[in-house]
């Protein structure tokens, strides 16, 4: 029975919405990307779908199987230095990207875009890479310039970046709130991707179709597969004491395969070669930690509880951490989000594990688990590296030094979402600078002069180039890093 049931969630976690047909294919520039054919004949309208930072063309599966349904083609993409996308990240090169595609796939009439794309998207539409009808920005906030398309906004209630009280406030765009869902589970939320259908059909003048429902017989799948997964680990016959570790090893390969089988549709779950020796040490790490806290009587159930407060404590201080802006709080953030709920489960499969069997035994499934958890989802995408160039920095004039100097405001953008403002003085023979905003750089830092209107942060690596008019004086000042659009902040006159 137990195989019955593990067979059959995996059938069912796989089941795709009536008369919809799902391919892979290589765009034109080499952009890997799933294809999502509806039935009948066309024309169709067209749907573009990017994925967020670290994530892949499946994320979006949702979304895409529902538009297709509703009848159109969707185009899920590999953004560069992600999933199987041969060319290497940054932001401007996924923008740069989706213009391309949008070019390679015909006029496309929707685009859809999940955190990091949705900034992307926005990009492309902003620089005029694309003109979508429709823009859907899920768990992201873009700024798409002016004249642009609508703009559909689609948030889970606890979306750690983009807060639903910050997204009110705009007048540029539609905004709906699912009541449950945080920025990953937005991928897999039916309040968001019906909405995101209804929306889509409006703008082609197409009827909206009935609900997206197929998620229904993945979920019921994937519980399936589980208890398959567990009748089966439960049905295992007791072990030879010499070997009463290997059954850790059997009970958490089983609780891996239902675990790949089931949900691989949605992620991207292939093995990761290069990953391998870091997942080793990992396990290794916590085995060697289980076992000491075996000796010391410390009980199985501590971790599920500590796994529970680190997933509450990282929703908690995300706000703090992400709206410092720096890359560091966001993969202290990512790598609590994974390890969280890698503990939990581990705790589980562990006990599991120990039935019948030692306690040594669960260990050893636990620390598969955890081993196994890390370093699989939300790997760093394939980066160029940025170029090193000297920087020589010279002694400015204290009247050069003082034309630049005053107050600057940056209107919201791709880079500072919403607006920043910068304060920029001379002391002594230094200048400094100290940025309000929404992550933003923090704090006060000097600023060094390589020409009269070229200055260099050596924190972050932005360049600051003033720019003057015919008379000479400073209007505004241009802010550029490597990989990220520019962005202009306007001279205060005040």
């Amino acid at each position: 029975m137990a195989l019955v049931c593990f067979v059959a969630g995996a059938v069912l976690s796989r089941r795709l919405e009536p008369n919809v047909q799902v391919e892979k294919v290589i765009l034109p520039g080499g952009t890997p990307a799933l294809k999502f054919i509806p039935a009948g004949s066309g024309p169709h309208p067209v749907a573009l779908l990017a994925h967020g930072y670290s994530a892949t063309k499946e994320s979006l599966f949702w979304y895409a199987e529902a538009l297709s349904a509703a009848g159109f083609i969707c185009y899920s993409v590999d953004l560069p230095g992600h999933g199987e996308s041969p060319r290497l990240y940054s932001f401007v090169e996924a923008a740069h990207t989706l213009g391309d595609v949008a070019r390679a796939i015909g006029p496309v009439d929707v685009l859809v875009g999940h955190s990091m794309g949705g900034g992307a998207g926005g990009e492309a539409v902003r620089e005029g890479l694309m003109r979508p009808k429709l823009v859907i920005a899920v768990g992201s906030g873009p700024r798409l310039g002016q004249q642009a398309p609508p703009l559909f906004l689609l948030v889970g209630r606890f979306d750690e970046f983009f807060k639903s009280a910050e997204l009110r406030t705009r007048t540029d765009a539609q905004l709906v709130i699912s009541p449950w869902s945080n920025h990953g589970l937005e991928l897999f939320d039916p309040v968001l991707v019906n909405a995101a259908v209804t929306a889509a059909c409006a703008v082609v003048g197409k009827a909206s179709p009935s609900a997206f429902t197929s998620w229904r017989w993945r979920t019921a799948g994937i519980a399936l597969t589980m208890l398959g997964a567990l009748g089966l680990a439960l049905a295992l016959p007791v072990f030879p004491p010499r070997w009463m570790w290997a059954r850790g090893v059997v009970v958490s390969a089983l609780f891996i395969a239902e675990f790949v089988l089931a949900v691989n549709t949605c992620l991207d779950l292939k093995p990761r070669l290069q990953n391998m020796p870091l997942q080793i040490v990992a396990a290794a790490i916590t085995l060697a930690v289980l076992v000491g806290t075996g000796k010391l009587r410390f009980p199985r159930w501590g971790f599920a509880a500590i796994a529970a407060a680190l997933a509450i404590g990282s929703v908690i201080a995300s706000g703090h951490l992400i709206a410092n802006g720096t890359m560091l709080a966001f993969h202290i953030l990512q790598l609590s989000q994974v390890f969280a709920p890698a503990l939990f489960l581990g705790t589980i499969v562990g006990a599991i594990a120990a039935f019948r069997g030692t306690r040594f035994g669960g260990d050893v499934a636990m620390a598969v688990i955890v081993g196994c958890g890390f370093f699989q989802l939300g790997n760093a995408p394939r980066a160029a590296l940025a170029p090193s160039k000297p920087h020589v920095f010279i002694r400015l004039d204290a009247k050069l030094c003082n034309a630049c100097a005053g107050h600057y405001e940056f209107a919201p953008d791709n880079v500072f979402r919403t607006g920043a403002r910068v304060a920029i003085w001379r002391q002594g023979d230094q200048m400094f600078l100290q940025a309000t905003g929404r992550r933003v750089l923090q704090g006060v830092h000097e600023i060094f002069p390589e020409s009269e209107t070229n200055f260099f942060i050596k924190i972050n690596g932005a360049e600051l180039t003033f720019i003057k008019n015919e008379k000479g004086e400073v209007t505004s000042v241009n802010h550029h890093m490597t990989g990220l659009p520019d962005s202009e902040g306007k001279k205060l006159k005040d």
